[in-house]
């Protein structure tokens, strides 16, 4: 991880760009991959895939022209003045990674994991290549002829530059590797079907255009509001964007989830078990999450060495960022009712409410809390999405969930780590920490396995083992 002051800001202005990412990726992508699921089943598939690929090629094209005719003003905004350039590299990886998102789509449809996991890691493979050469051998090859074209370049772009460079490296891989995905692509483009799409699709590009927001727009308004100086903000949100890479665990899991939980949402909605399935899947969900929450919290002694010990101020925020993602992903789990409906302009009233209360949380407190409002302030947005979309969801497509069992399971797993919590206050031997987080989160799993026990005899491999 980047060290020193210099560092610090270049981390920051990393955590900056990549939380005003996302935003661009759904504006790009505007809900085509939830539409191709939904309309996979009753529209022809290929012609669907074919539109809907015609479709986002033109608008991938108007909308990386439009950053490029503003790169000076958005770079201005950005905190990238000094590289105006950096905005149209930005907007390569946008472009790049919006054209991956349908064939991805397809993939996920078909049941191809490997190719999928593939694609990724050979992708995940070629940044950190580009990453770990840049940084720590770049000197050195620039040092061989400091007047040439690479020591320049070198020079010009350290830091940030080498990040977005390497990004751009593992979006056009990643592309390439996608390309047989294109392979029975024809330029065709069905009116009536992409009118459909479109209107399907449209709420959910502004529910996810609004979700983004509440995800990252606490950083642009930190960088904003935060009474400091540029350079001593973007250190602060170099702690916060450490902070926020500690709950990569549950990151990890909703993600996952996301990719699987979709196009099987959609593909047994006809089915009359559907609503006990998607309740069964939640609780499984929420005990997941739980658990990843409490492996982190435990072991935090072992966890914050992922990340630099200058960057550990922010540890404060940790728990609340991972209990804020825990909600998250219930609420995704939630939303399978208003895309099963077509009711995807609740998504939008959902997304709505929840960004409200981020840009109004986070206008008033960042001033005084520093970045622990924008921690404080996505725990209570997202506990805002998920009361409106369980609220919203039980009334249109009521699905039976053991509601009382997640509040003894999320209720439990807190009252652990307040536990632990007061222990590693009282007793300053990190082992007894490690020793103690073990004995609780043992406890937790006895718990799982009292309650669960009939259900886990149902289970591959682990039902062997339950009596």
């Amino acid at each position: 991880m980047l060290t020193g002051e210099k560092g610090h800001v270049v981390y920051g202005q990393y955590g900056y760009i990549y939380s005003i990412f996302p935003i661009m990726n759904v504006l790009y992508t505007y809900g085509m991959e939830t539409a191709f699921f939904r309309f996979s089943i009753s529209e022809d598939k290929q012609k669907l895939y074919r539109t809907q690929i015609t479709a986002m090629l033109l608008s991938t094209f108007f909308l990386t022209a439009m950053l490029y005719m503003f790169r000076s003003p958005l770079a201005v905004f950005a905190e990238m003045s000094d590289h105006v350039e950096y905005v149209g590299w930005c907007a390569i990886i946008i472009g790049l990674d919006a054209m991956s998102a349908l064939p991805y789509a397809r993939l996920r449809k078909e049941n191809r994991p490997r190719k999928y996991a593939f694609t990724k890691v050979a992708g995940i493979v070629v940044f950190v290549f580009t990453i770990v050469f840049l940084f720590s051998f770049g000197e050195r090859f620039a040092a061989r002829d400091p007047g040439g074209i690479f020591a320049t370049w070198y020079k010009n772009n350290w830091g940030l530059g080498f990040i977005l460079f390497a990004n751009i490296l593992q979006s056009a891989v990643t592309l390439l590797l996608l390309f047989k995905e294109f392979k029975d692509y024809r330029p065709v483009f069905d009116a009536a079907i992409f009118k459909k799409v479109f209107f399907y699709g449209y709420p959910i590009l502004i529910a996810g255009f609004a979700g983004q927001i509440n995800d990252s727009l606490n950083r642009v308004m930190f960088l904003k509001l935060y009474p400091a100086t540029d350079r001593e903000s973007l250190s602060l949100l170099a702690y916060y964007t450490a902070a926020l890479r500690l709950s990569i665990l549950i990151n990890l899991v909703i993600q996952a989830f996301r990719l699987a939980a979709e196009p099987f949402f959609f593909s047994i909605a006809s089915e009359k078990s559907a609503p006990g399935t998607y309740a069964r899947i939640m609780k499984w969900f929420v005990i997941l999450l739980a658990l990843m929450f409490l492996n982190v919290m435990l072991y935090l002694d072992i966890w914050k060495h992922f990340v630099n010990h200058e960057y550990w101020r922010a540890l404060g925020v940790v728990p609340v960022l991972l209990l804020s993602y825990i909600f998250l992903g219930v609420y995704y789990n939630l939303t399978v009712w208003y895309k099963l409906t077509d009711k995807t302009r609740y998504g939008t009233y959902i997304m709505i409410c929840g960004s409200l209360v981020t840009i109004i949380f986070n206008w008033l407190l960042i001033p005084t809390w520093g970045y622990y409002a924008c921690a404080w302030g996505t725990l209570l947005c997202y506990g805002v999405m998920m009361f409106l979309s369980f609220f919203w969801g039980q009334k249109y497509y009521p699905i039976p969930y053991d509601v009382a069992g997640f509040f003894k399971y999320i209720g439990l797993m807190l009252l652990l780590f307040f536990i632990n919590m007061g222990i590693c206050k009282v007793v300053p031997s990190i082992m007894l920490h490690l020793l103690s987080g073990t004995v609780l989160f043992a406890v937790y799993l006895l718990y799982i396995y009292m309650q669960e026990r009939k259900e886990l005899r149902g289970f591959p491999v682990i039902g062997k083992w339950i009596k």
